[in-house]
């Protein structure tokens, strides 16, 4: 593994403008290259400017013929010609003046000046950051009990001690050298960021100068090989509760935010690869709403974007692709959250049979989702409309069969024939007829999802059934001896139901 506890940190001083309360500082890891390449020129002049500069150069100076030749308006053209003669770059004759030539000719060169400096490369992608600085900086670190560096910060005389998050254990990283072009792109997108631009892009341009092959060949590495560092960068949450992120990054060489960085670590929480990358986001955006200054109806839009990352961190942002169920399980998060501020008061059981009744939905969302793929329809007739001790006895049988604990919960087996009829015929009905409906079609299906749960979770239906037994009695007093332990476990049943349906990784 070449990152570890004790690989040296680099460290360019972010600074995002927030309460140490609201800030995470992270590492990154990165391999860094010392190379040496042409240093790139700043654009002066825009595409149509360069154009009609040009042109004039050539004498040719009336406006319609200027417009004919760029197939633009005259109007456009006379715009411009005005616009280079107010910056000196145009005389009165139309023709370009010594500086204009000047601006012309270095508007087609890359300069002859060379820079040695460090490109950073992300292991995972092999790509650039967009950034190429002249020196090493590296972080003054002490380790705690665990083996783990703390940043040094603050003064000699008062330092000032701070965590960092270092996402070990990096793995399925790959070894790829950068080409020159990686690199100029690199350096001239740092250029730019110096420069307050980088929404600026012009595609005409960066293709123009990156095809200068004589230029690319100057690029060269003093060292083939990279070195592993990590880069310290800073996760924040915004002033602004309700900014359009709700979570930064932090630019790790100063330059504002890091845009670029900011989409790796989503990708990283998309796909679970950078351990613990999610827990940590909930705990500062957890944070930012037990601290936040705001009504009750701000305060329950904080909550919803902490439920939202809740479920994604459960059950990987994979279980967005069904957006009923996944909005369903946002509702049960969410009222968990507000469940657990009124944890010393009375008002909490109409909380938590809030949380049954999401639960329950949920629930019945997913085994309308099993009838998909494995439809239900008629699967009643195995049972009899008259004799009920039969059916008790079929479905208990039914239940042994495909891996369950039995005898099935009394009120389970007593579900009148007529409920799971409609239940496996129209999709309507409550929990309790779709278990049963999905049960007697599960024995014909050797895949079905209630086969695999059986073999995980054996006594799965007795916990279905205690959750429809919860969410019936809910709003009765006898609800009022429920405590958030006994809920945590309905919530974590529905959670492995969607997971074993949908084939889901499920992370409590």
């Amino acid at each position: 593994m070449p990152f570890r506890k004790n690989t040296p940190i680099l460290f360019y001083d972010p600074r995002p403008s927030v309460l140490a309360s609201q800030k995470q500082y992270f590492l990154y890891p990165v391999r860094m290259y010392r190379v040496i390449a042409p240093r790139v020129s700043s654009r002066k002049l825009n595409i149509l400017e360069k154009a009609v500069l040009g042109i004039c150069n050539t004498g040719v100076v009336e406006p319609d013929v200027i417009s004919n030749h760029l197939n633009i308006a005259k109007d456009l053209v006379a715009l411009i010609i005005t616009q280079l003669s107010d910056r000196g770059l145009m005389n009165s004759q139309g023709l370009p003046t010594a500086h204009g030539l000047k601006i012309l000719e270095d508007e087609t060169l890359i300069s002859q000046d060379v820079s040695a400096g460090f490109v950073f490369q992300d292991p995972w992608t092999g790509e650039l950051l967009p950034r190429f600085v002249e020196k090493e900086s590296y972080a003054e670190v002490r380790f705690n009990n665990a083996g783990f560096p703390e940043l040094v910060l603050g003064t000699t005389g008062k330092p000032d001690y701070r965590t960092a998050f270092m996402p070990l254990p990096i793995n399925n990283t790959i070894t790829i050298q950068p080409s020159p072009t990686d690199i100029l792109n690199a350096i001239r997108q740092h250029r730019r960021a110096l420069r307050n631009s980088s929404q600026f892009h012009d595609d005409d341009e960066d293709t123009w100068i990156l095809q200068q092959v004589p230029y690319l060949k100057r690029i060269s590495f003093i060292d083939e090989e990279a070195i592993d560092l990590w880069l310290t960068t800073c996760l924040y949450t915004p002033k602004n509760v309700f900014s359009a992120n709700i979570w930064n990054v932090c630019d790790a060489f100063g330059v504002g935010d890091s845009p670029w960085l900011r989409r790796r670590l989503e990708k990283h929480e998309r796909e679970q690869t950078i351990q613990g990358l999610q827990k940590l986001l909930l705990k500062m955006v957890g944070k930012q709403r037990d601290k936040a200054d705001v009504g009750f109806a701000d305060w329950v839009e904080l909550a919803n974007q902490e439920a939202s990352l809740q479920v994604e961190r459960k059950l990987t942002i994979e279980i967005r692709k069904w957006q009923d169920l996944f909005e369903r399980l946002v509702k049960i998060e969410q009222a968990y959250l507000e469940a657990k501020e009124l944890a010393d008061s009375k008002s909490i059981y109409a909380k938590l049979d809030n949380i049954l009744v999401e639960a329950q939905k949920a629930a019945e969302c997913v085994f309308h989702l099993f009838q998909k793929t494995y439809s239900t329809k008629n699967c009643w007739k195995h049972l009899s409309s008259k004799d009920r001790e039969f059916n008790r006895n079929f479905i208990n049988q039914t239940a042994d069969k495909i891996g369950f604990i039995i005898p099935l919960p009394h009120a389970l087996l007593s579900v009148d024939i007529n409920y799971i009829k409609s239940a496996a015929d129209s999709g309507r009905q409550s929990l309790r007829p779709h278990i049963l409906a999905a049960l007697l079609t599960a024995i014909n299906y050797p895949e079905h999802p209630l086969r695999s749960l059986a073999q995980k979770y054996p006594n799965f239906l007795q916990n279905l059934d205690e959750l429809a037994k919860l969410r019936n009695q809910s709003g009765h007093a006898s609800n009022q001896q429920l405590n958030l332990s006994d809920i945590e476990q309905q919530i974590d049943n529905v959670y492995k139901l969607v997971a074993n349906t949908l084939q889901l990784t499920y992370q409590s």
